[in-house]
């Protein structure tokens, strides 16, 4: 995911997020998993190559879920831009390095995967392995042996308004603004990772605007501010005004510059003549000059 994948990995780091998404996506919205019983849990483990070498594999984001001191429930998130069809093997490898680990050790505790997919295309992976096994000839007396894994998904660009809601962290405002497009309508929900979730939004959308005001709005936060999106789409407002005043402004002087090379043709003066004027005047390029030109000459050949 290159840049993706970083914004994401450091916006889910934060206990307050990564909660929210378990408690909005697993326990439906109510309030189970609390930001202070989370602990970092590593996010590499080992496996045997089919050369015999060790290679690494990761997770984009893992905590142990703490209580009275032992480990409740290890959860994981994995970030995925584009289909990966093999992801659900992927899965199986990661939870069986956790349970084991847990072999050698005094705690046991169930592993909890979930698939964050961020992509615009639509992706519909196999949900499970027995899915995944499908195309192959295997006898029905094997299949009731063979121990299913399935993959919890979720597609972040087109939450449901329903599942959305459940949100309470910077996580509503990003599945909000992605999920509405131009439709988004920014809410009065304040915004308390503000380089975290501008980040998270530039990955995703590719406006740079999102990361170019991330100074103005945390000295705004510094300052005892309320920082939410209305003013981040209060400065997109703006620039989409500067900007179309400039258009405009572009529009009326290529008009005029038409106007003029149709007279000037019309009076016979030379190409360098017209040329030169669209340069000086109208603050045309040379290249620009002489296409408007071979234009403006074409269209007038063809009516007349």
């Amino acid at each position: 995911m290159g840049q993706k994948d970083l914004a994401a990995k450091q916006f889910e780091r934060s206990p307050e997020v990564f909660a929210d998404i378990m408690n909005a996506l697993i326990f439906e919205g109510e309030q189970i998993v609390s930001p202070k019983d989370l602990q970092p849990a590593p996010t590499e483990s080992l496996y045997p190559a089919v050369n015999g070498a060790l290679r690494n594999q990761y997770n984009d984001v893992s905590k142990y879920e703490m209580r009275n001191g032992r480990i409740a429930i290890q959860y994981t998130l994995e970030n995925q831009s584009g289909p990966d069809y093999q992801i659900v093997l992927r899965k199986a490898g990661h939870e069986g390095a956790i349970y084991r680990q847990q072999y050698d050790g005094k705690d046991t505790y169930p592993a909890v995967t979930l698939v964050l997919y961020w992509g615009e295309t639509a992706w519909n992976p196999s949900a499970d392995l027995f899915h995944f096994f499908r195309r192959k000839k295997i006898h029905r007396m094997v299949r009731k042996y063979i121990d299913n894994v399935c993959l919890h998904m979720y597609s972040m660009r087109y939450l449901p308004q329903e599942v959305r809601q459940r949100f309470k962290s910077d996580m509503r405002v990003v599945v909000d603004y992605l999920a509405e497009g131009k439709e988004y309508e920014p809410t009065n929900q304040l915004i308390v990772d503000i380089d975290g979730t501008m980040r998270m939004l530039y990955a995703l959308t590719g406006d740079a605007d999102f990361i170019n005001n991330i100074e103005r709005l945390q000295e705004c936060q510094k300052e005892g501010g309320d920082v939410t999106m209305c003013e981040v789409v209060d400065k997109f407002v703006q620039r989409g005004r500067e900007q179309g005043i400039k258009e405009g402004i572009k529009e009326g002087q290529m008009r005029c510059a038409i106007a003029f090379v149709k007279e000037s043709v019309e009076q016979r003066q030379s190409k360098e003549y017209i040329a030169g004027i669209l340069q000086t005047c109208f603050q045309l390029k040379e290249e620009e000059a002489d296409n408007l030109y071979r234009e403006c000459t074409g269209i007038r050949l063809v009516v007349g």
